[in-house]
């Protein structure tokens, strides 16, 4: 037996980081990929999978296209974001976990235009503004700091010098830890607000904002958007264009932003069958405290991509 999914065009709603659905009761779980208010939010959790090894991104498309095929899908909406929706964040480590979810309820905006596609044969569900809880957090801190960050960052600098590495980027973490519950949606919404060019994610616990973008698919054409080179604003509006300025003329940064490219040319967009179409210099991406040399890198391509949040 099959299983409804409708999506129907949404009339007025709360921004989409801020939608409840009361009807959905204690499952208000959120994931989440939006953008300058746009992007798409689901809330509840329809099914979880889990995937890892070698063999993940097979086995992820191989549930996923069994799920569709358990669908009865009424789309009267059609394009990008609507329909069956999966979310989805894989690890860089094989060994790690991957989680595919696809939610109860998504909301989409776009351009001005919303829609809404829920899962089973009850009427579209209403939707409410999230209630505000905010509380302090008491956290302590832990991460990479001190004379052991030192030290790799003065390894990394003799490997440069002997030739042995063109780049490295030496990632930091810091743990907090809390006797108190986190609020997932609080945290988007600073997100949201804080950096509003970035795409705000959300997924089982994995939450953040980034300026970049891997890979987007939209038709045939596949864009992927790096950064390379970062400088801190001042909060001077003529210094910081001064500041723009020379990133643009930072041999450094350029040579910086063409072991990025090269990277993606030659990795994940170079088996879409890559096609030379770069911009011929990279451009100005301004966030709230940092100004970044960004470029997109589009691919004519009749390739087709699996995951992602899309239909």
């Amino acid at each position: 037996m099959h299983t409804s999914i409708t999506t129907e065009l949404l009339g007025e709603h709360p921004a989409l980081l801020d939608i409840a659905i009361p009807e959905l009761s204690g499952d208000q779980e959120l994931t989440s990929w939006v953008r300058g208010g746009d992007g798409l939010i689901g809330i509840g959790i329809y099914k979880r999978h889990v995937v890892k090894g070698s063999n993940r991104f097979a086995e992820a498309r191989k549930w996923w296209r069994n799920e569709i095929s358990t669908m009865e899908i009424h789309n009267n909406v059609h394009g990008t974001g609507t329909g069956p929706i999966l979310f989805s964040s894989f690890s860089f480590d094989s060994a790690e976990e991957s989680i595919l979810v696809i939610p109860q309820v998504v909301i989409g905006q776009r351009n001005g235009k919303s829609w809404i596609t829920w899962i089973g044969a009850k009427p579209q569900p209403g939707l409410q503004k999230a209630a505000m809880e905010k509380s302090a957090l008491n956290l302590n801190w832990s991460g990479s700091n001190g004379d052991v960050w030192q030290d790799r960052v003065a390894r990394a600098v003799e490997k440069i010098k002997g030739n042995q590495l063109e780049k490295v980027v030496l990632a930091r973490f810091a743990t907090a830890t809390t006797n108190t519950s986190i609020n997932p949606r609080n945290l988007l919404r600073e997100l949201a607000n804080e950096y509003p060019s970035t795409w705000v994610y959300s997924n089982t616990g994995l939450v953040g904002a980034t300026p970049e973008l891997l890979v987007r698919l939209s038709k045939s054409l596949v864009t992927s958007r790096i950064l390379a080179g970062t400088i801190r604003k001042t909060g001077d509006d003529e210094r910081d264009l001064a500041l723009a300025g020379s990133l643009a003329r930072s041999s450094k940064d350029l040579e910086e932003h063409e072991y990025a490219v090269r990277s993606v040319a030659h990795g994940s967009i170079h088996q879409l069958r890559y096609a030379e179409l770069l911009p011929k210099s990279p451009s100005e991406l301004s966030m709230k405290s940092r100004v970044s040399r960004a470029e997109d890198m589009p691919d004519q391509s009749a390739g087709s991509m699996l995951m992602g949040m899309v239909n």
